[in-house]
């Protein structure tokens, strides 16, 4: 039998519910992005949700069984967020990083983290995120040039909202940041605004090697239709964490308005796109974005024009004809509508939609040249 340090420097966490996800694809990869580690510094943790642990080993091949530490979590909860807690209770590492079970790693990805938090003494390194279709990541927003002590606000982390890269466990305990058990969607929202809130130092890993995201899983949560309110709990359920009282008032405002913009408009398209608008899924949208809007001071004042007609046209309960103009309206960005707030003297603020738009543009150029360009520390 094959002993596991009880002590690595990195434990790279894998989660998996099913039997259908590739596991052995993820865990290969994992394997290989700490391949230039030294003996014992890097661990791979299977955490088995819903599943026997002998079960997942059988989901391995031989040579992977051989190294592999695979541990069972409760058999609660329909998201990563119960096994990811899990891990997080029984690490010994000085760090921890994620991954999920149909989405692998680049070699050396680990390894190229572990020496930038250990360099800069880094509480969290936030990775390349790149994907297996055409689409383009271009979080998080960071000012020109911007690579290391990145500024939760000013470089606009609350747009990466995911928890992989490498993670400070004493930053973790510290901050008391933990994956949202009740939310259906959106687990990772809490431990990451929780690390935003408290980390002393962010950095960006730019460039390969990162994170692939894979296309191929097809039982994600996050793609099925949630009423509006369960779409958009994990944000709102923010306000029952701890930590969240001393976070800024410009931080909860600046995650908000991102929240609003690529979860909850997206939300009310897909409502009306898959049938299921009717009057009542108007006044919960209402309601929830009156909701939404009192999480921080002043967010409407950075809505765009069009973004707010789309919110006026809830109160009604607009035709799906007329609120799918206004969505389409509210992401033509280069008409007034969709770039400019209602109050001018708003209209460059950081995260308003003017100067929002033109960061994206800039990492979209960014996100291109890593593609080719390779690892740049």
């Amino acid at each position: 039998m094959v002993e596991h340090p009880q002590q690595p420097l990195v434990d790279i966490v894998i989660p998996v519910h099913s039997t259908s996800r590739p596991l052995q694809r993820a865990v290969s990869s994992a394997l290989r992005a700490a391949s230039d580690a030294a003996p014992g510094q890097c661990r791979v943790t299977v955490v088995a949700h819903h599943l026997a642990s002998e079960r997942v080993r059988s989901m391995l091949s031989a040579e992977q069984r051989a190294v592999v530490h695979v541990v069972e979590s409760e058999d609660r909860g329909s998201t990563a967020a119960v096994p990811r807690n899990e891990a997080l209770r029984r690490t010994t590492a000085r760090y921890i990083s994620f991954l999920d079970s149909d989405d692998t790693l680049d070699p050396g990805a680990v390894t190229r983290w572990l020496g930038i938090a250990e360099r800069r003494g880094s509480d969290l390194v936030m990775p390349f995120q790149h994907h297996e279709n055409p689409r383009v990541d271009i979080t998080p927003i960071v000012r020109p040039l911007r690579r290391s002590d990145l500024d939760p606000v000013k470089d606009r982390l609350g747009y990466r909202s995911t928890a992989f890269g490498l993670i400070r466990m004493s930053a973790v305990r510290r901050t008391g940041a933990r994956f949202d058990e009740s939310a259906r969607t959106g687990e990772d929202q809490s431990f990451v605004m929780a690390l935003y809130t408290g980390a002393h130092r962010i950095d960006l890993a730019p460039g390969l090697p990162g994170v692939l995201m894979h296309a191929d899983g097809t039982d994600r949560v996050s793609r099925q239709l949630l009423p509006i309110r369960e779409t958009v709990a994990a944000a709102l359920d923010l306000g029952r964490e701890p930590w969240f009282a001393g976070a800024p008032d410009e931080l909860k405002r600046s995650y908000i308005l991102k929240y609003i913009r690529v979860n909850f408009f997206p939300a009310l398209e897909h409502a009306v796109r898959s049938g299921a608008w009717d009057a009542h899924y108007a006044r919960s949208g209402n309601a929830v974005f009156e909701e939404l809007t009192q999480y921080a001071p002043h967010v409407t004042d950075q809505l765009s024009r069009a973004d707010l007609r789309v919110a006026r046209l809830l109160s009604p309960g607009a035709g799906e004809r007329e609120l799918l103009a206004a969505l389409a309206e509210r992401r033509r960005y280069t008409t007034p509508g969709a770039l400019l707030t209602e109050r001018w003297t708003r209209v460059l603020g950081r995260q308003a939609p003017l100067r929002v738009v033109a960061a994206s543009a800039v990492q979209m150029l960014r996100y291109r040249w890593a593609l080719t360009a390779g690892t740049r520390d």
